[in-house]
């Protein structure tokens, strides 16, 4: 299979059949003196010519790429495609760049298979044929006959996902689209992609883009650190990620000797979303948790040295998954995480009272018996766009680039009253009418900060009335 290329000397009404059955003639433009085949199958072809005035004319038929004339387009033409494997769905996003080749007029065909690399797009569509003829029920007009086979793949209007079939191979245009989600997508194989342009002002004229290879394999949980609070994004992927640990079997220190039967985790969501975990020892839930819109402790006994514990999150709907964009995740078997401070049951931040220019706060003082300080962080919220930050993003950097922030308006440290189960703070030289979101964090000496549930208050707007009352009834000596 290979472009054939009629050229005609001169305007003429021409038919041409394929095999003596199939007319070709009606995908052909009457006022053309060059006919291009993008892919001609291996056949017969009568071309059946009507001059419309007296003379010669000269027709001329060659299989030839014109790619072949192109020399320099695959040394500059470096295109990568881009892979995102949905294991758990079935399903595979691919990307790649535009043609650096006349972008404005090239589309796209996309030709997947677990069998070999696609390198010319008439052998694909060749093969393709052949094996949609072998099989029974196939859907492509190709199993009819093979003529408007071609015409078929382009003219069929793109489809967002597209359900492919491993056992074929899978031709799948786009259109100016440069991504495609693939459905069916079986496990444990090798998939072989090729992606091809269509110059649709050169008659569908079509040439190799890019290839790749992808390697469909379930992904492997990320691997937990004893005291180590781990990161990891879970955009873009349908809100989903597990997390894997296994019970070490080294000698607990005598310290923490009474705490080596149980397992503690510690969940912080980010980005505002709620989230859902369960918690799995070969496939059975020993511990769930729904709705976690803030830091969360799970604590499971009974836990006993080289058992490995899949914890794994989900969206709690639709929506928090299209919100959803970071978690965090930490595991001990000592029931004190080291290199963290201990939060309350409660970790929220109280409203006691707002005046025009200061604000008073109160929390439940962290139980950690370690030395213990809390900073207030406070960020002043725009009025216009107020949702330039996150109110339940527990993931911020709290340290000392906190004052890095755009929003950021003061820090204050203080130290934990021991003799108090509350711990209260009043923070001054605020603006009268004013937003502010609040943060509360317990830090250790050494280690990273956790903070409360975040506080949003604003500040009143009688400032000057509150002055005038408070002077007038002040006396004067």
């Amino acid at each position: 299979s290979a472009p054939l290329t009629i050229n005609f000397s001169q305007q003429v009404v021409r038919k041409i059949f394929f095999n003596q059955t199939i007319n070709l003639s009606r995908s052909l433009k009457s006022d053309q003196r060059t006919v291009v085949l993008p892919c001609a199958l291996r056949g017969q072809y009568d071309i059946f010519v009507q001059a419309r005035q007296r003379g010669s004319i000269k027709i001329e038929a060659h299989a030839a790429h014109p790619q072949s004339s192109w020399p320099l387009l695959n040394r500059t033409h470096h295109i990568r495609i881009r892979t995102q494997n949905l294991v758990r769905k079935r399903q595979m996003i691919v990307k790649w760049d535009k043609s650096k080749f006349d972008f404005h007029a090239v589309h796209y065909c996309l030709i997947v298979n677990t069998h070999q690399r696609q390198l010319n797009f008439c052998n694909a569509v060749d093969d393709y044929f052949a094996s949609a003829a072998g099989r029974v029920n196939v859907g492509a007009p190709g199993s009819c006959y093979p003529g408007s086979l071609v015409d078929y793949i382009w003219l069929k209007p793109p489809e967002r996902a597209k359900k492919i079939d491993p056992r074929i191979i899978n031709i799948i245009c786009t259109g100016a689209h440069t991504q495609q989600l693939l459905r069916g997508v079986l496990p444990n194989r090798t998939y072989y992609l090729d992606v091809f342009g269509v110059h649709t002002r050169r008659q569908n004229l079509t040439f190799h883009i890019a290839s790749a290879q992808v390697e469909y394999n379930r992904t492997h949980p990320l691997s937990l650190s004893d005291d180590m609070l781990s990161m990891k994004k879970i955009s873009g992927l349908n809100g989903i990620q597990v997390f894997s640990f296994k019970v070490p079997g080294r000698k607990i220190n005598s310290i923490y000797r009474q705490f080596n039967r149980q397992l503690r985790y510690l969940i912080v969501p980010c980005g505002g979303s709620e989230i859902d975990i369960k918690i799995l020892l070969k496939r059975q839930v020993m511990g769930n948790a729904t709705g976690i819109y803030r830091p969360t402790y799970i604590r499971l006994s009974e836990v006993h040295k080289g058992q490995r514990y899949i914890a794994r999150f989900t969206p709690s709907n639709e929506d928090e998954m299209l919100r959803a964009h970071k978690v965090g995740l930490a595991v001990t078997t000592t029931g004190i995480f080291q290199h963290l401070p201990e939060l309350p049951d409660n970790i929220t931040v109280f409203e006691v009272s707002t005046r025009c220019s200061l604000a008073t706060i109160a929390w439940y003082s962290s139980p950690d018996s370690r030395t213990i300080r809390y900073c207030i962080i406070v960020f002043n919220l725009p009025q216009r766009n107020r949702s330039s930050i996150d109110y339940t993003n527990y993931c911020l950097d709290f340290g000392k680039r906190v004052v890095q922030h755009p929003l950021f308006q003061s820090i204050k440290c203080i130290e934990r009253s021991k003799s108090s189960p509350f711990e209260t703070h009043t923070i001054f030289n605020l603006t009268p009418g004013e937003t502010y979101l609040i943060y509360v964090t317990a830090n250790l000496n050494e280690g990273r900060p956790l903070p409360y549930q975040s506080l949003r208050i604003t500040t009143g707007h009688q400032c000057s009335n509150e002055l005038l009352e408070s002077r007038e009834s002040t006396p004067y000596y």
